[in-house]
């Protein structure tokens, strides 16, 4: 059952590291781009550029209520302003929530 507590983060960070490596393959080094997400990344990019961000705001959302069930106010506030910290604390400060 601990697994799947931490299934969305784990999802969301395979998300978000494909968007990454995504971005870098189509992007790369070009210095001047300009235009809205649909012409830079393509279709593909685009879906999965709003999924990053849903993913992600899903965990800023699971690793708050952990800190503030845990009653955590440091991990909370740096859960939601820091957004990378949210899945440090979720896959590897309070994994078990």
């Amino acid at each position: 059952m601990a697994e799947s507590r931490n299934l969305v983060p784990k999802i969301g960070l395979a998300i978000v590291m494909m968007f990454l490596a995504y971005c870098w393959a189509v992007v790369g080094d070009s210095g001047s781009v300009a235009g809205g997400p649909m012409e830079i990344l393509g279709v593909l990019g685009t879906i999965l550029l709003y999924a990053t961000i849903i993913v992600t705001f899903a965990t800023i959302y699971i690793g708050a209520r952990r800190a503030h069930r845990s009653g955590s106010w440091l991990w909370f506030f740096g859960v939601i302003f820091i957004w990378p910290v949210s899945y440090l604390y979720i896959l590897v400060v309070n994994r078990d929530g």
